[in-house]
């Protein structure tokens, strides 16, 4: 994802095929630190999730052979699926979301580089 004029930062990686176009999010200087924390609130939630995904495993659980095969195609589906599997997608967010956090980092840096803590690039006002 590229941020403000255009991102940069590491090389992009193609999108994968259940993904959509790719967007970009044009942001005024004063809220970059309001926005890396949203997206990066929400990446901890994520990686905090992510982290006990082992629960999502599907076990036989009456012992029966449909009970087996349920689970087995519930759990190739989930993880085993290559780019169609759920977590395949969830992973991509993950890293998209990571991006964000990245890209928004370094723009604020090069924005502080250029301006300091400038008052009118960050909206802050001190009396």
């Amino acid at each position: 994802m590229f941020i403000a004029d255009g991102g940069g930062g590491s090389a992009q990686t193609p999108l994968p095929e259940y993904s959509g176009t790719q967007q970009k999010l044009s942001i005024d200087p004063s809220a970059i630190p309001g926005a890396r924390k949203v997206f990066s609130d929400a990446l901890d939630k994520l990686e905090r999730q992510l982290g006990t995904s082992d629960f999502l495993t599907a076990r036989n659980w009456a012992g029966d052979p449909v009970s087996s095969e349920t689970a087995e195609k519930f759990n190739q589906e989930t993880f085993d699926g290559g780019e169609g599997a759920a977590m395949t997608a969830v992973r991509a967010y993950r890293d998209q979301l990571k991006g964000v956090v990245d890209q928004l980092t370094a723009i604020e840096a090069d924005y502080r580089a250029v301006e300091g803590d400038n008052t009118a690039a960050w909206g802050r006002v001190h009396n």
